[in-house]
């Protein structure tokens, strides 16, 4: 159950660059974020009540949940839309895909876990495999200033994910019973709130073409699958398994994205196919370790 939940996440967030990338040419990067997170919100408020769930209770559980938003929904989607941009979406993937190294780190730091070394190399692993998917996209971001902005705001994406994971499993080991779809609709209604502040601010809705068709449908799928549905099975499989398990399975959203170029027709490179194995050894040594 735990592998289902977690494989559902990410190909949903395999298939949303490709959707991203639909509608990015109709509006700003960061308006898309927003129009990515408010309907999420109110579409988790919605379902609240239709799947029995209920929202966070108790001053810690509402902290948690606040801190664990601003990371995962505000830092987390306006930082790597925007490292997309700068530097390019094969730069800003590898980079982005560093998630598991920060969960290590936290965990020997702060909780003093032991981290044995055939798991740390299947983590080198996939993330090798990953810059080997990506590598005919490495260096076709913008140049000089934009360049460096984009890597830093990648890194900056992957540590606000890594931070709020890292809060949510500890909620859920402090509280089993949390209900875990209303602390996702937290999330977002204090992530989206941010998030519209900071669009509106450096970009206005000038440039958003409203009518478009596509730009509408493509929210509407980032929405239901990319936000909503993947956030709920990712946290769900947190509660059952390691933080470094559940976000070594991430490194395989990118083989995803690869095999959906593929079914539209665009072959990547050998290189590409190598990536793919690598990566997928790589997951598979971390979670056999895991289970040892």
């Amino acid at each position: 159950m735990a592998t289902l939940l977690v494989v559902t996440s990410v190909v949903a967030w395999g298939c949303s660059p490709r959707v991203t990338a639909e509608a990015a040419p109709h509006t700003e990067p960061l308006t898309l974020t927003s129009l990515r997170a408010v309907p999420t919100a109110l579409l988790l408020l919605a379902v609240l009540p239709l799947l029995r769930s209920r929202l966070p209770r108790g001053r810690s559980v509402w902290v948690a949940t606040a801190v664990s938003g601003v990371m995962m929904v505000t830092v987390f989607l306006a930082a790597f839309t925007e490292a997309i941009v700068r530097a390019g979406p094969g730069n800003a993937t590898v980079l982005a895909s560093t998630t598991p190294f920060f969960i290590v780190l936290f965990g020997r730091v702060l909780y003093r876990e032991r981290i044995r070394l055939v798991r740390l190399g299947g983590l080198v692993l996939g993330l090798g495999g990953i810059v080997m998917l990506v590598s005919s996209q490495l260096g076709r971001g913008g140049g000089g200033a934009s360049l460096a902005a984009g890597l830093a705001l990648a890194l900056t994406a992957s540590l606000g994910w890594a931070v709020g994971t890292l809060i949510v499993k500890d909620l859920v080991v402090r509280h089993p019973d949390v209900d875990l779809v209303g602390v996702t609709m937290g999330q977002y209604a204090v992530g989206s709130v941010l998030l519209v502040a900071i669009s509106y601010a450096a970009e206005g809705t000038g440039r958003t073409e409203w009518s478009s068709g596509k730009l509408w449908a493509a929210v509407a799928f980032i929405v239901v699958i990319g936000s909503a549905l993947a956030t709920i099975t990712f946290f769900e499989a947190l509660r059952r398994l390691s933080a470094t398990t559940v976000t070594a399975w991430l490194f395989l959203s990118p083989v995803v994205a690869v095999l959906l170029e593929i079914a539209l027709g665009h072959t990547p490179k050998p290189i590409a196919f190598a990536g793919m194995v690598l990566t997928v050894a790589g997951v598979a040594i971390v979670n056999a370790a895991a289970g040892r």
